[in-house]
């Protein structure tokens, strides 16, 4: 609005309008704020919805493979398990063939004879003499050579090769030794056998000990008495024997030891010990 010279009705009209125009500045800048995070939020969910997408797909693709791989792996594996077998399969037709083409061998007509063989002779080697290959000869330590070449050394020699050697001379073998009933105050060894009620012991190593025990082993047990047999048939009576000849005592004496020495008319006696019934006597019958 214009005064009467125009200047004050032109310095407000400058600033209402600088106002307004900052008003719709504002609104306009606001405008496009509201629109940009409306923008933004629509772009990060798109993003958001892309990236699950993506993923989503990145794991079935990647399933997928394992899967594949794993019917790979089996299908190699089944292959080398058969490889074996149908390598033995084609080798065994291989070699039946192969075998079928071979031409068995046949008998061919017998040779001629051929000349006799010689067995040559063992001698007994002397020192000093010539030998030839092939020789036989008993050396002085008992063994039998055969000369390898013509040759004068003396045996064991590498000119001779040594077909058997000597033997030696072995030691005592151990042996059972008899000894009969065992007695208690007897010195056994080793392998000695006794007999002891029947049965026969061998002694096990030196000194034994009392036997049966642990020095001793049983030999052969004594037998269990056997069943009485069938009463046999009366035989025939036997002929009649010479007249018996009773001797007759003759004396009868007692020495000095107590003895009854009874003397018959066929120079037999018989001595019957009694000093222990005088001393009984002596002793129920003695004063007390």
């Amino acid at each position: 609005m214009r005064n009467g010279n125009g200047q004050h009705s032109e310095a407000v009209t400058t600033d209402a309008d600088g106002a307004w125009a900052q008003y719709v500045n504002g609104l306009v800048h606001q405008s496009m704020m509201d629109v940009l995070h409306a923008v933004s939020g629509e772009y990060a969910k798109l993003i958001a919805d892309v990236n699950a997408d993506f993923n989503g797909n990145v794991d079935i693709a990647e399933a997928k493979i394992k899967a594949a791989i794993a019917t790979c792996e089996r299908a190699a594996a089944e292959i080398r398990s058969n490889i074996p077998a149908m390598i033995d399969e084609s080798v065994a037709k291989h070699v039946a063939q192969a075998t079928a083409n071979i031409r068995q061998p046949s008998d061919g007509a017998p040779g001629p004879a051929g000349p006799p063989g010689n067995l040559e002779t063992v001698k007994d080697y002397i020192d000093g003499q010539v030998y030839y290959e092939r020789d036989l000869v008993v050396g002085g330590d008992g063994s039998l050579y055969q000369a390898q070449c013509d040759t004068a050394q003396n045996p064991p020699h590498t000119d001779w090769h040594c077909i058997t050697r000597a033997g030696r001379d072995g030691t005592d073998a151990p042996s059972f030794r008899i000894e009969g009933t065992y007695d208690p105050d007897a010195k056994y060894r080793r392998l000695s056998i006794c007999i002891l009620n029947g049965s026969s012991f061998v002694a096990r190593h030196d000194d034994p000990g009392p036997c049966p025990g642990p020095g001793w082993q049983l030999l052969a047990c004594v037998g269990k008495r056997g069943r009485q047999g069938e009463k046999g048939e009366r035989g025939e009576r036997g002929p009649v024997g010479p007249a018996a000849i009773v001797p007759r005592i003759v004396s009868t004496e007692i020495d000095t030891d107590y003895n009854l020495i009874i003397l018959y008319t066929d120079n037999s006696r018989d001595t019957i010990p009694l000093r222990a019934a005088f001393l009984k006597y002596n002793a129920e019958t003695g004063p007390t």
